[in-house]
């Protein structure tokens, strides 16, 4: 295996991520998103306001991660192997081939309005981590009861989620301990118990789903585990609404599978940044527009010609 292509969660929407992609042939995949779930995606993709509001943070990045993707993929560029981080675990199953993009479109709407209402029912937060390692933030959280790991992302980085109190008293802990924690914008405690009221919906949006054969296999974040079947990815889409995102151990199975080039597709440059503090041998590569598009394609085809001679 030579690429990977990982999406990104919610917390990477940018303003305006979609207006690079306009009057392109990819561009018409927005309009494919927003016609599945009835909604203008393009106008979510424009709003500063979007990334913090869940039933519309998800659909966005969804959609201009797809638009990268199909623009990567008009310009020869296909990957080996795919991942996606919480919510882009959804984008990399259209990837893998086992979900249609109306579909996809159906089932992220449905898990970013059952998240909404799950935040609204019982409130929280998420905090991120900093200068702490995994084993330490572990210690720090155990004893609290409305606390728990959420994400484990990278070397420094670990993502917990729990009450907006229990944050609160989390950040004194973090600093007596050397690290910071700093809050994230979101609107609840994402990957905690509190979104225990989400899962049925969201069951019930990928059993409507009409999945298909995978044809390029995903490496799921709730268990760094290689998944082939569709079956299988259903599954870790639901488990992971509570479990919590092993972000690292995905990118260990990647250097693990000998894969070189690692891009992240859609916007933030989130993941990029993950990957250079946990894999730093990887090549790592950005796409949020056409531009960035036309240069990995011209890198991964240098690297090629590079390896054969």
């Amino acid at each position: 295996m030579g690429t990977a292509f990982v999406f990104p969660g919610q917390g990477s929407h940018r303003p305006g991520a979609g207006r690079a992609w306009a009057g392109g042939p990819a561009a018409q995949l927005l309009g494919e998103v927003g016609h599945a779930i009835g909604r203008d995606v393009a106008v979510l993709l424009d709003d500063p306001g979007t990334g913090a509001r869940t039933a519309d943070a998800q659909p966005a990045i969804f959609a201009a991660s797809l638009v990268a993707w199909r623009a990567l993929d008009m310009a020869g560029v296909r990957p080996d192997v795919v991942a996606g981080h919480s919510l882009g675990e959804i984008s990399a199953a259209v990837a893998s081939g086992a979900l249609s993009i109306h579909d996809g479109s159906r089932v992220v709407a449905a898990r970013g309005e059952a998240m909404a209402h799950a935040c609204a029912r019982r409130p929280g937060g998420m905090a991120a981590v900093l200068k702490c390692g995994r084993d330490a933030v572990r210690l720090l959280v155990e004893d609290d009861a409305e606390l728990v790991v959420a994400n484990d992302n990278a070397p420094g980085q670990v993502v917990v989620a729990g009450t907006r109190s229990a944050i609160e008293r989390l950040r004194d802990r973090v600093r007596s301990a050397g690290g910071r924690a700093l809050p994230l914008d979101v609107e609840g405690a994402f990957h905690s118990p509190a979104m225990e009221p989400a899962v049925g919906p969201l069951q019930a949006a990928l059993a409507a789903a009409a999945w298909r054969p995978v044809a390029v296999p995903l490496v799921t974040a709730t268990s760094g585990e290689i998944l082939e079947d569709p079956d299988s990815i259903a599954t870790a889409i639901a488990a992971g609404m509570l479990a919590p995102v092993h972000w690292r151990a995905v990118q260990q199975r990647l250097v693990a599978l000998g894969i070189r080039d690692l891009v992240e597709v859609g916007p933030g440059g989130v993941l990029a940044g993950l990957a250079t503090r946990t894999a730093p041998d990887l090549r790592v590569h950005s796409v949020a527009t056409p531009a960035d598009v036309t240069s990995v394609a011209a890198s991964l085809a240098a690297a090629v010609v590079g390896a054969m001679r």
